[in-house]
């Protein structure tokens, strides 16, 4: 509800605004980033004309008609329109469009809206940061963080301060946003001193012979834009041509030099990270697939006392289940929480013995004292709770069996015993006593290693078919719901088809929003649906490993469908036949398709500046928080308030949104030079952003020591091929290819190169590491590799009595 509120009062701005630019999204979400669209220069109304002339245009007429692109004429055709019809109805539903005339006045437009919004959102965070410090200082109220620097707001800290304050996650979030900047700056300066006054001479002054095909894929500059692109080669410019190809391979070169320095920096700092990890997380080791006649915590640990003598293990856990206990802890937890509002809300009336709050236990029953309901409620909960966890510590061996699954957890007096006992395996079938580093205490997932092997892998199968579904038929879903959900069906209801015929206004506004969407609603719930499949079949050993699932299904999805949408059309299984049967057709396409949409691109960059900024609000908290106070005193609200939405704002969804932001900047890093720059600014505006939220605002995450930075770079390197394919087709000749061929050989150098980068160890510790950890001793954290079930504290304090005192 709250997302179909913003795209009504987005629409209503839109439709009355002069300016003669695009009026871009108020950012919010990702349906506001890939449904974002460029909006001209009469705003809605302006773009309901489009949408209208457009549908008179033929079937067969492309994105990029009036010669934008055209195949070489006596090549084989394939089937045309069905491309075209299946391309154009995917670019009208992004609003994605080919450069046009007005494209310097629109990226102006784009550029200024969003300073614009940035300007309003960092105006309001001054005020809500004095406002309520709690919601965006809390670290630093709680001495969990510094005191922001006054004269940037907490935004600007080193890599190292914030792994101090936030983790090692947090501060390589932080360095890729560094990266990112690196690859901009480094690429943008050459790329944009030479090729930029190259491409604008040629597009000025094209040769003789420019209308002489020799490309698989010519082009025209259609803006003055254009003449800053690859656009401005047409149809020949052989020798323009084969230099590009010659700077692909120093772009791939140098891109893979600069990954392969930034992982040798991160090994380091995964080295430091794995012998610094308090104990007991460094000297515990996590044991699966334990055979059932071991699952009991004497049996597993007289096993591992014979294996590893000298009384070098100090304790074993075996994962229990625990659902009836579980569950009355969530009884508890609500009782409790009641308890606590009640004794709020008769604090707020002064004590007041004829104000004590009442509640209804039952529908027709007398309203009873709510502070004493509860309170009964809560000490019998605490006695039941009590007397469960003294069964279960006193359960016979049968019983014992019967709780325990294949899953535990072995803690070693010494660390270097630990990572000895990784290497080693303990049974001639392999697949026993399966040992692998432990997670965080806290955040152990005890449910999901409570599986067995079977369901394991029947899960897993599950969840790769939703994810495959969700990949095949996003498109048909919303071309679907499109022909049943439309302002058109809508106008046959007396009181919709009145409103909209009163007034030419109303009809633009409605026809504005229903432009696009279902494509908005389904891209909002597209992160939540991906965490929701993550979450419900994959097996997890914490809950921060969901963020590094989502962090990949969610890249790839927006790879797909945001940078290579041009060339799948409205199925992506068509396109996988086509591409069996003719493999160039998507590289043509490609070709074909994205020099000429470098506009809508760009804008697409802009925007996230606007977009990343209103992260620093928090609104969401805040809106929470802020209700949570009604009921409860400002500390419980805040905690109550935590933390952020993990669909959207957790480190899983930020990191593949850099990611794709970087592999739009590396592919139009040729095209269209002046992209670099562009992410080059979202990149800066990310690091000021993520380096406050981390460290000053956020509650701090468990961290797992670098695994998603280790996927970041894996996607930048598989962008890289991308980027291959697309010059290669930028710059293929006729009969054999030229250029072309020259440009697509690079991919050599990129398989050479990734394969030393992916050689060089990182997730565990070399044997001398270990020694060398061991000789510098570590810290106990304190925590138990034991189910909360069975720790937590069930004292309760009285929130009126605190207050009072």
């Amino acid at each position: 509800m709250m997302t179909l509120v913003r795209l009504l009062a987005l629409t209503l701005t839109t439709a009355t605004a002069d300016s003669t630019g695009d009026a871009l999204d108020l950012a919010d979400l990702f349906l506001l980033q890939v449904a974002a669209q460029t909006f001209n220069s009469s705003g809605v109304v302006k773009h309901v004309q489009d949408a209208r002339n457009q549908s008179h245009l033929t079937a067969t007429k492309s994105l990029l008609s009036n010669g934008t692109v055209l195949r070489l004429q006596g090549k084989q055709p394939r089937n045309t329109r069905k491309d075209s019809d299946g391309s154009q109805i995917v670019q009208d539903q992004l609003g994605l469009k080919a450069n046009s005339a007005a494209d310097s006045e629109a990226l102006r437009a784009s550029f200024f809206f969003n300073v614009g919004l940035i300007s309003a959102y960092m105006a309001g965070f001054v005020i809500l940061q004095r406002w309520k410090p709690l919601v965006y200082l809390h670290n630093t109220m709680t001495q969990r963080a510094p005191e922001p620097h006054p004269s940037w707001f907490g935004i600007w800290l080193e890599a190292e301060e914030v792994e101090e304050y936030a983790g090692l996650d947090s501060a390589l979030m932080i360095e890729f946003c560094n990266l990112g900047m690196k690859v901009c700056a480094y690429l943008g300066l050459p790329l944009c001193a030479v090729c930029l006054p190259v491409y604008y001479v040629m597009g000025k002054h094209p040769g003789a012979n420019a209308a002489t095909c020799t490309s698989a894929v010519q082009f025209a500059p259609r803006s003055s834009l254009d003449l800053f692109t690859i656009s401005s080669l047409r149809c020949n410019g052989l020798a323009m041509r084969w230099i590009l190809a010659g700077v692909t391979w120093i772009v791939v070169w140098a891109v893979q030099r600069m990954l392969r320095q930034a992982q040798k920096k991160f090994v380091q700092r995964r080295v430091a990270w794995l012998q610094q990890r308090p104990k007991p997380q460094s000297s515990t080791i996590l044991v699966t697939n334990i055979p059932p006649s071991y699952r009991s915590d004497s049996k597993l640990k007289e096993y591992f006392d014979y294996l590893f003598p000298g009384g070098t293990i100090e304790r074993v856990y075996i994962v229990k289940r625990l659902s009836s206990l579980a569950a009355l802890l969530d009884e508890f937890s609500t009782a409790e929480q009641k308890l606590h509002e009640s004794q709020y809300l008769w604090f707020l009336a002064n004590k007041d013995p004829a104000k004590r709050p009442k509640t209804n236990v039952l529908q027709d029953a007398e309203a009873v004292d709510s502070i004493d309901h509860y309170t009964a409620l809560v000490e019998h909960l605490q006695r039941h709770i009590e007397g469960e966890r003294e069964q279960i510590r006193r359960a016979d061996s049968f019983t014992e069996v019967e709780l325990s699954g294949a899953a535990a957890f072995v803690t070693f007096k010494a660390s270097r015993d630990a990572e000895m006992a990784l290497r080693l395996r303990l049974e001639p079938e392999g697949h026993l006593f399966n040992m692998e580093y432990p997670p965080v205490p806290k955040d152990v997932s005890y449910e999901d290693l409570l599986r067995t092997p079977i369901q394991r892998q029947l899960l897993h199968l599950l969840g790769y078919m939703l994810i495959f579904m969700v990949f095949l038929f996003f498109f048909p879903l919303i071309g679907a719901a499109s022909s049943i959900v439309n302002l058109e069906n809508l106008e046959r209801i007396d009181f919709v088809h009145h409103l909209i015929t009163s007034s030419t206004w109303v009809q633009s506004v409605m026809e504005g929003i229903f432009a696009t969407l279902l494509l908005s609603v389904f891209m909002a719930f597209l992160p939540t649906t991906l965490h929701v499949i993550i979450g419900s079949t994959f097996t997890l050993n914490s809950k921060a490993e969901s963020q590094l699932f989502l962090q990949q299904w969610y890249y790839w999805f927006q790879v797909i469908f945001v940078l290579l949408v041009t060339a799948i059309g409205t199925s992506l299984w068509q396109r996988f036949a086509d591409v069996l049967t003719s493999p160039t057709s998507v590289v043509l396409d490609l070709a074909g398709s994205l020099p000429n949409t470098s506009t809508f691109y760009m804008s697409y960059i802009m925007l996230q500046w606007s977009v990343s900024v209103l992260n620093i609000l928090r609104y969401q908290n805040l809106l929470k928080f802020l209700a949570w106070t009604a009921v409860s005193e400002d500390e419980r609200a805040k905690e109550l308030s935590e933390p952020e939405d993990p669909d959207y704002y957790g480190i899983g969804s930020r990191s593949a949104r850099l990611n794709v932001v970087l592999a739009i900047s590396l592919v139009f890093s040729l095209l269209s030079p002046i992209a670099l720059w562009i992410g080059f600014a979202y990149f800066l505006i990310n690091r000021l952003v993520f380096s406050y939220l981390v460290v000053f605002a956020e509650s701090q995450k468990p961290d797992l020591g670098g695994y998603f930075w280790a996927q970041q770079l894996r996607h930048v390197q598989l962008t890289l091929p991308i980027f291959v394919v697309v010059m290669s087709g930028c710059l293929w000749t006729e009969p054999y290819g030229g250029p072309g061929i020259l440009a697509l050989a690079s991919i050599l150098l990129w398989g050479f190169e990734y394969s030393r980068w992916a050689d060089i160890l990182w997730e565990t510790l070399s044997f001398r590491a270990v020694v060398e950890g061991s000789e510098k001793g570590c810290v106990t954290s304190g925590e138990v590799y034991v189910q909360p079930e069975l720790t937590r504290d069930l004292r309760i304090t009285s929130i009126a009595a605190s207050k009072a005192g």
